[in-house]
């Protein structure tokens, strides 16, 4: 569809649409702790700021994050994925299914720890992250298991979406196995890659990298629209996808769909004051695919994906937008034309037919 289509009522009776849309994702659990507190002076041991404990809190990561914001526009998700049998991985499963998300698809696994981020804040700013990690990828035994699961699961879906952070979950064995099933039951898939994964999503129908990922998958340094371009090629060759939005921090994102030809579409960043840009990028996957899976074309999917995004670079760790949040601030983006609703021209860039 093309940019001068796309209107503030369409949008907003698509984010009616969101309640019940079913999405399955498959990644990487993680569970994010925040230690909070304040500083008002250096160690006399080392050169370092004294934080001051007020409290501390948990909230859900990596894959998590995705089924979290999923939840939080309406929609239903099913996690397929592997935690430890520790109480990391009970804190993440009782988070989640406080939320209603179907843990059906999880395995607590003896042998691996649960993937657990800890920040430490002070004044809205993060000091320092420690990790407790596993990267290596899981059994033979296990990753046929999650395939078992994930094939119970899906059926019905509208979207199976795949949200890798390199901490073993996504194997080219596993990936490999997701494609398959997504083929077998018709359900589009949507990938947030890593690089030095990304050849094993090969014929996805989205992939979803920053810029900075995009410039190395590409090998080609991302500075301008001519080797955004030049990049966004590459890539689509190289992985047979049909189609890739690389998000661009404060320059937007920029969505290629190939069909006929290649078109290109330049989506502005709204104005908004960052504060911590962590787990943005799921905001972006989970209402892209939701919204994708509730009828909307790939390029209203991604205006969406671009408003929730504005809003969650706002909040300090970890964070998503509701269905009603997402409403206000369409129907207050500088963006649209008053009165008619279409976006005004200045809004976008102009599409690039290739």
């Amino acid at each position: 569809m093309r940019v001068d289509q796309i209107t503030l009522d369409r949008l907003l009776a698509l984010i009616d649409k969101l309640p019940g849309t079913r999405v399955v994702v498959v990644g990487d659990a993680i569970l994010d702790r925040y230690i909070w507190g304040k500083v008002s002076r250096i160690s006399p041991e080392a050169p370092v700021p004294v934080v001051n404990v007020t409290h501390e809190s948990v909230r859900l990561g990596g894959a998590c994050n995705v089924v979290h914001n999923v939840q939080q526009l309406g929609g239903r998700a099913s996690l397929v994925s592997v935690v430890g049998s520790d109480g990391q991985g009970k804190t993440l499963l009782d988070s989640l299914m406080a939320e209603g998300v179907d843990v059906s698809g999880v395995i607590s696994h003896d042998e691996r720890p649960t993937t657990t981020k800890t920040r430490v804040v002070a004044h809205s700013q993060q000091l320092l992250r420690f990790d407790q990690e596993e990267k290596a990828f899981l059994p033979a035994g296990v990753q046929e298991e999650l395939l078992s699961r994930l094939n119970r699961v899906l059926p019905g879906a509208g979207v199976l979406l795949l949200s890798d952070y390199a901490k073993g979950i996504l194997s080219p064995e596993t990936a490999k196995g997701a494609f398959e099933l997504g083929k077998k039951y018709g359900v589009p898939v949507f990938v947030d890659p890593k690089v030095s994964s990304i050849d094993s999503f090969r014929g996805a129908t989205v992939l979803t990298p920053n810029n900075l990922e995009a410039s190395q998958s590409s090998g080609i340094d991302i500075h301008d629209d001519e080797t955004l371009l030049e990049a966004g090629r590459r890539l689509l060759d190289r992985l047979s996808s049909q189609s890739l939005l690389i998000t661009r921090g404060e320059m937007g994102m920029t969505l290629f769909e190939t069909g006929d030809a290649l078109h290109v579409s330049h989506i502005p960043a709204v104005a908004q004051d960052v504060y911590d840009v962590t787990g943005a990028g799921d905001t972006v996957i989970a209402t892209m695919s939701l919204a994708f899976a509730a009828g909307a074309s790939l390029l209203e999917a991604a205006v969406l994906s671009n408003m929730a995004a504005g809003f969650v670079v706002g909040i300090v760790g970890t964070a998503a937008v509701s269905r009603e949040q997402l409403r206000t601030i369409l129907s207050s983006s500088p963006l649209f034309e008053p009165g008619s609703g279409h976006f005004r021209p200045e809004g976008f860039r102009p599409r690039v037919r290739l």
